[in-house]
Formats: structure tokens, C-alpha cells, sequence
């Protein structure tokens, strides 16, 4: 906790008139000065505007990247004062001048849709974007001006998948060389550490060989420096033992090679690399840390995006068990190590502990840099996403296009795409985020939906063909029986004599024509069926002929009106499926057919509907 004197610094300096805000991001690490007095255009030149201009851009900047809102870091307000530098540029050449708030009208709410100052649709779309949360709230504008926000339709922007996830092949060259890195590094700080700890010991003499380079390691772990003359150069053993650089790296990691755990532990989580830059040190561990139960740490992590209420967040870490590592690669000689993102957060905090130390912070990431001559900037923290592309290309990766070769260039969006799409579970984010932003814009996906959705759909009509009438024996077929029953039946996949009675009628079921009534589903066989007439519409043995046209008709016709006077659930459930039957059986006969069928219907067959309609034929 702070002194009880402490005072929060100033953000909207006063020293200023009132035209510059302060920015400190949440850590504390970084903080820039943001001049509204001072807006230049691109090419240097600054650009005049009325003071009161200055101090309302100023008022709502500081506004937006308070502590509440959902700016934590220097680019995301850098990002804001580029829009208002450009609100600047438009307003200092409008006649008559805007002085303030107060002369903004919607006529210049329109201009601004189509001032675009040569950006692509993109950039246009992203300033006009951050132009509406600017101004939607401001109070200090008129009703007419924040509505004619909404009005404008923003630019369209085509949508691309500019962030396609690496394939198998480039994803597998990646992790090679992230843990060759990691492995290289961690055998050279704990060669280091184990030199120092036998120097200390006394077992390195001073006729040792490596007894000027333990001296060295001693007073830099102790001391966070190398020794140095009076005038503050470097001793001389310095230089004989290959310079600062080299002598520090056997304690701390590199910027290089802190990028390479951040890209292989974004690799494993699918979290964002910011997220995973600025992960602390301090954790906890459920598990105990006891062997045989799983093994998981929770670290406490933010991720601004995600608006003040819900950016800070606690990311599980946790370990691979073993039988699953062996599985994912049997030759690897440390197959948990590199695929368990616990294990590599451990190693991280192991080999970071001494840049940690002296850099006075907790955060997991921490090195040194030998090349800067301030001690405060030496002790990095934080991994930076600009170290990607020096770290690509001693590895053979391009920073922009791929090469002829297909190598393609290494990027930490990519590799979270990469992962949620293989996980295909939300990682600091929704379920909707997820399907709606990240699987949405994969081709891969979309592939693959494609190919669930035909599935889905050609289940759905295989149900529905189960669910569909039964044959129909067409006239043709019926009337080629009289004269080639043998053929006939062979085309109808039937008996002939069975075929015979079908025609003959002799095996009619009021609404079909039934091949075995001692073989029904619905009973054991060799008994006779018990089922309802209605049910004959949906069975295997059932075969419809064009002399039951008229009954099937009147029967439709029949559930058709009782659909109008019963209610629907009871309907439904009564007589759905047998008026979907029977619907589909009439529908394959021509209306012609169909006018006929209903003049040719006798009053023996309305009676014998009618009493099927009533249930009066049913044995059960």
C-alpha cells in the first residue's frame, strides 16, 4: 500500500493549459506524455487549431484511457491520439473555424465519412470506428451530431482471413526451432549456474581454466554488473573472456530467446503473446505441486480487450500427462518438457530468476540486455512482439511473404489461430468470439462444417425417407402383371403370387395393399398383425396401388379437416406422421389422376374411412 501522503500523478497536466494527458500503463512500467498543443501531420508540420479544440481532444482523450476504461498500454492510447490528430488536421482547414465542441454540426460528421486522406477502407473503417466511442458519450456535443454518428454507414470492408492457421508441416518447423532455442538456453545458464556454484565451492582454484570466468560470474550474480575500472569501462578479463555479452548470457536469457518461450508457450495456450508477455511470476498451484494427481498452475493474467470489469482473469497452465506425451511423439527424448505448457513456465521462472532479482519486478519474463549502457533499461521484463522477426530470421523464416520454398513467416496471431482451431475450446474469450472471430474466418473450418452440415443433412433425409410413405406400384407396372407377371414382380422386387393378390385386392388394407401380414414388425413372427390400418403407411410389407387412390384421398381429406377443428398438439400427435404419409403417397399422382380417384370413391369406401377415422377398425 502506498504512504498515506501518496497522491495518484497528475494525468491532465495542468502545467500545460489543460492540453496534455498523461499516460502510465497499469504495470507501471511505461508512461508518454500525450500533447494536444503539439499535433503534427505526417510529414512533421504542426498543425494549428483553435486552444479550445486543444483542451476538448485532451478532456475526452484522458477520458478514454483513464484507469476505468479499456486503454492499459501506450499503443492502445497511441492508437486514439491518431484519430483526434486526424480530427485536428480536418478541423484546422474547415471555414468557418471550429473553435469547439459546440461548432461541430453534422454537416462535418459527413465530410468525415469521406475523409480519408488516402487510407485504404480498413484504416477508415478502424478511425471511424474509434471516432463514434469518442464521441457517442460526450455531452459536450449536440444531440444532432452523436445521432448523425450512427447514421453514416461505415465503409465496407471485404472479408478476409488474413490470419489462416500454419499447417501441419510449418507448424512442426516453428516448434523445432523454438525448442532448439530453449534448449540451447537452458543447458547454457545451467552450465553457467553449475560453474558459479563450484567456484563458490572452492573446487575452481585459481590455476583453473575456468577460474577468471567464475570470478566474473560471482560478481554479476551478486552485483547485477560486471567489474569495472575507475573511468567505468569494463575490466580488462572482460574483454579476454569474449565481452559483457557473452558472459551474461551463461546467467540470463536473451531478448531472442524470451520471445522464443513467449512464441512456444502462445503455441500451447492459444493465448495472445501480450497476455502471455506480461504473465507474473507469482502463481498457484492447486495440485500442491504433489506428483500423480494432475498437475496445474493458475496464474493471474489481464488482457484490457476484454473491457475493465472482466480483463483480469486467472489462466490455468497445466501440465501433459505422461502416456498422452509419448503418444504425441515417441522419439523425443523429453517428450513432456516442450508440449507441456506448465514445464516450460517452470523452466522460464527457473532461468529468469537472477534478471528477475535485479530488475526489481515479478514478472516471469526477464532478461538482460548487454547492449544498452543504463542499468535500469539492461533488466528487460515483458517479451516484445518487434523481437519476432529478428528472431525469424536467423532461423530461416521470412518476416513478410513466404519464401519460394513455402516457408512462411512466423507470427504470434497466426499461432493462436492455430491453436484455438485445434483446441476448439474459447481461450480468454466467449464461446460466440471464438466461433463467430476465430473459426469463422478459417478455411479449414469451413471445410470441415461443410462436411459435418452434408452429414447432418443426409441423416436427416435418410430419417425422412424412413419416415416417408410406402411404395407405390405404378398403373404400369399393375397393368403389365395381366400379361408378364414373372417381369412384373421382378421389377416390383415381390413374389408373383404375392404380386397377384396385390393387384387382385385381395390383401388390401383399406389404405394399402400388405405382402405378409404374418411378418410385422410390431409382433412376433408368424403372428398376425395387430397394428392399426393407419400404421400400414409407414411399413416395410406395405405397397400402395392406384385402386387405393380414392381411400387414400378421402382419408387426407378427412385429417385435413380435423386438423381446423382439434387442437394442434392433439392433432399432432394423432395424426401428423399419417397425413405427412399420405400427402406424399396422393402427390405422386397427376391432379388429373387424383380428380378421377375422388369421383370414382363409393360410399362403401367414405363408410370404411369413416370408420377408420373413428378408430372403429382398430382391434386394440
Amino acid at each position: 500500500m502506498p504512504s498515506s501522503d501518496w497522491r495518484p500523478p497528475e494525468r491532465l497536466l495542468e502545467a500545460s493549459g489543460g492540453t496534455a494527458v498523461r499516460v502510465i500503463e497499469e504495470s507501471g512500467a511505461r508512461s508518454r506524455v500525450f500533447d494536444f498543443a503539439d499535433i503534427q501531420d505526417p510529414k512533421g508540420k504542426r498543425v494549428v487549431i483553435d486552444e479550445g479544440l486543444q483542451r476538448w481532444f485532451a478532456s475526452a482523450f484522458a477520458e478514454r484511457t483513464s484507469p476505468r476504461s479499456g486503454v492499459k498500454r501506450i499503443g492502445g492510447a497511441g492508437s486514439l491520439y491518431s484519430v483526434l490528430s486526424w480530427l485536428a488536421r480536418y478541423f484546422s482547414v474547415q471555414s468557418p473555424a471550429v473553435r469547439g465542441p459546440g461548432d461541430v454540426t453534422p454537416a462535418h460528421v459527413r465530410e468525415l465519412w469521406t475523409h480519408t486522406e488516402g487510407r485504404n477502407a480498413v484504416s477508415q473503417c478502424s478511425h471511424l470506428h474509434r471516432l463514434r466511442q469518442l464521441w457517442r458519450d460526450d455531452d459536450q456535443l449536440s444531440k444532432e451530431v452523436r445521432d448523425a454518428l450512427y447514421r453514416e454507414r461505415m465503409p465496407e470492408v471485404a472479408e478476409v482471413s488474413d490470419v489462416p492457421a500454419y499447417d501441419d508441416n510449418a507448424m512442426q518447423r516453428i516448434m523445432v526451432a523454438l525448442r532448439h532455442d530453449i534448449r540451447l538456453a537452458r543447458d547454457r545458464i545451467r552450465a553457467g549456474q553449475d560453474l558459479l556454484a563450484r567456484y563458490r565451492a572452492g573446487q575452481i582454484g585459481s590455476g583453473h581454466p575456468d577460474h577468471k570466468l567464475g570470478m566474473l560470474l560471482d560478481v554479476y550474480e551478486r552485483t547485477g554488473d560486471l567489474p569495472r575500472a575507475p573511468g567505468g569501462a569494463m575490466v580488462r578479463v572482460v574483454w579476454t573472456l569474449g565481452g559483457s555479452q557473452e558472459i551474461t548470457r551463461r546467467l540470463c536469457l536473451t531478448s531472442r530467446e524470451l520471445t522464443a518461450f513467449c512464441l512456444l508457450l502462445t503455441a500451447l495456450t492459444a493465448e495472445n503473446f501480450g497476455t502471455v508477455a506480461s504473465w507474473p511470476a507469482a502463481h498457484h498451484r492447486p495440485d500442491g505441486g504433489v506428483e500423480g494427481v494432475p498437475q496445474v498452475a493458475l496464474i493471474e493474467a489481464s488482457k484490457p480487450r476484454r473491457g475493465p470489469e472482466r480483463e483480469q482473469m486467472v489462466t490455468p497452465v497445466e501440465d501433459v500427462p505422461e502416456g498422452l506425451a509419448v503418444l504425441l511423439i515417441a522419439d523425443d527424448p523429453e517428450p513432456r518438457l516442450f508440449r507441456s505448457p506448465l514445464r516450460v513456465y517452470q523452466l522460464l521462472l527457473e532461468l529468469t530468476q537472477l534478471a528477475r532479482r535485479h530488475g526489481g519486478h515479478g514478472l516471469a519474463f526477464a532478461g538482460f540486455r548487454a547492449t544498452q549502457t543504463s542499468g535500469a533499461k539492461r533488466w528487460t521484463r515483458g517479451a516484445d512482439a518487434k523481437n519476432i522477426a529478428r528472431w525469424s530470421a536467423p532461423h530461416g523464416f521470412p518476416t513478410q511473404e513466404p519464401t519460394k520454398d513455402g516457408v512462411e513467416p512466423v507470427e504470434a496471431r497466426r499461432l493462436r489461430q492455430t491453436g484455438i482451431e485445434r483446441k476448439r475450446r474459447p481461450v480468454a474469450h466467449t464461446h460466440t468470439t471464438m466461433n463467430d472471430h476465430y473459426l469463422s474466418r478459417s478455411e479449414d473450418v469451413a471445410i470441415q462444417s461443410r462436411v459435418v452440415v452434408a452429414d447432418a443433412l443426409r441423416s436427416q433425409v435418410a430419417l425422412a425417407r424412413k419416415r416417408r410413405s410406402i411404395a407405390v406400384l405404378p398403373a404400369t407396372l399393375v397393368a403389365r402383371a395381366a400379361s408378364d407377371l414373372e417381369g412384373a414382380a421382378r421389377d416390383a422386387d415381390l413374389d408373383p403370387a404375392v404380386l397377384q393378390r396385390l393387384v387382385s385386392g385381395e390383401q388390401d388394407t383399406v389404405l394399402a395393399g400388405c405382402t405378409d401380414h404374418l411378418n410385422s414388425p410390431g409382433a412376433a413372427p408368424g403372428e398376425p398383425c395387430a397394428e392399426s390400418f393407419l400404421a400400414c403407411l409407414g411399413c416395410e410389407n406395405a405397397r400402395a396401388l392406384p385402386h387405393q387412390l380414392p381411400l387414400q384421398i378421402a382419408a387426407l381429406d378427412q385429417m385435413s379437416i380435423l386438423r381446423v377443428h382439434t387442437d394442434s398438439a392433439t392433432w399432432s400427435a394423432r395424426h401428423a406422421v399419417h397425413h405427412e404419409r399420405l400427402d406424399d403417397l396422393v402427390g405422386q399422382y397427376h391432379q388429373s389422376e387424383q380428380d378421377q380417384a375422388r369421383q370414382k370413391l363409393t360410399e362403401r369406401q367414405s363408410e370404411m374411412i369413416n370408420d377408420l377415422m373413428a378408430g372403429r377398425m382398430d382391434l386394440r
